[in-house]
């Protein structure tokens, strides 16, 4: 990934998110074009344009570029005329899941959607929690309903993998040598964050997730974030911090090699197979993986999961 403005990435998303929204096409059963394909996602994850054209005045968007059998996090985004929706919050989805077979789709469950956009502005996301039981294309129908209007129907896929690229819930977390105050005296050697939190450096993420306490580990570029959303997701893992303190363990990666050049990134994010920004996961006190989430978080969603996370 290359370095730009704050400014110029703001004006990107908004492009590369009205991209994401045109994927259609007749197959799937009628649900439209893989909208998660690998293709569509650059190595810094950033979205590639299709070819079609949306045929909704509201397109449905997937944020989340890895699906897999299990439990997963689906953040999916609303586009009205190719912008996003100012009164998304206000809009109730519902999402049914179908897994498709050629061209018949079964119906296999429903949830609604929950909306986290706090400290987000217009990146905010529905959020659902799916579980998938085979690989393949499945098929995504949201009834969206505006208040005073009739409800929508709008339908894409999406590509579910046997195998994860990043560790999926379950798995044991790499245990990554990443630095930590010990290795720099400044630590704007080791982050790009402006302001940085030492408490998120104190140790590394091989000593974190072996401590037997639950952990968090964020891997974001607060300086360099592609998505704008870098900085707010630590401005969360602070806010959790704060409320469990010593009950949890915060570490924060850094996701470029610095001083910066030309987008190379650490180890840990190949250790840990990531090739998009932000990622947050949270580790129980055996070393598993609890949790996963990609792109902008919120404390209104953390909070929960974590309060979970550190039971005994």
């Amino acid at each position: 990934m290359k370095r730009y403005t704050a400014v110029f990435w703001i004006a990107l998303m908004f492009a590369l998110l009205t991209a994401c929204a045109q994927a259609t096409s007749a197959g799937n059963a009628g649900f439209g074009e893989v909208a998660n394909k690998p293709e569509q996602h650059s190595s810094d994850g950033q979205h590639v344009q299709p070819s079609a054209a949306p045929s909704t005045p509201i397109q449905p968007v997937i944020a989340t570029s890895e699906l897999v059998v299990g439990p997963n996090r689906m953040a999916l985004g609303l586009l009205e005329n190719n912008v996003p929706i100012d009164d998304a919050a206000q809009m109730e989805v519902k999402v049914r899941y179908y897994r498709l077979q050629g061209e018949q789709g079964t119906l296999v469950g429903e949830e609604a959607a929950s909306y986290y956009g706090e400290n987000l502005g217009p990146r905010g996301t529905f959020v659902i929690y799916p579980t998938f039981d085979t690989a393949g294309n499945w098929g995504l129908e949201l009834v969206v309903q505006r208040p005073g209007q009739e409800p929508m129907t709008l339908r894409t896929s999406v590509e579910v993998k046997e195998r994860a690229s990043a560790p999926k819930i379950g798995d044991p977390a790499p245990k990554s040598n990443t630095p930590t105050v010990k290795d720099a005296s400044d630590l704007k050697t080791i982050t790009s964050d402006a302001e940085p939190d030492p408490r998120f450096y104190q140790m590394s993420v091989a000593d974190a997730v072996t401590s037997g306490k639950p952990s968090l580990i964020m891997f974001a570029t607060p300086g360099y974030c592609s998505t704008a959303v870098c900085g707010p997701s630590i401005e969360v893992l602070g806010r959790l911090k704060d409320k469990f303190g010593d009950q949890v363990n915060a570490v924060h990666v850094e996701v470029y090699q610095l001083p910066y050049d030309q987008g190379k990134t650490v180890p840990a994010m190949q250790e840990w197979g990531l090739q998009s920004e932000p990622w947050l996961f949270l580790v129980d006190k055996d070393g598993k993986i609890a949790g996963r989430y990609e792109g902008g978080i919120t404390f209104q969603e953390l909070e929960p999961a974590v309060s979970k996370l550190v039971q005994p």
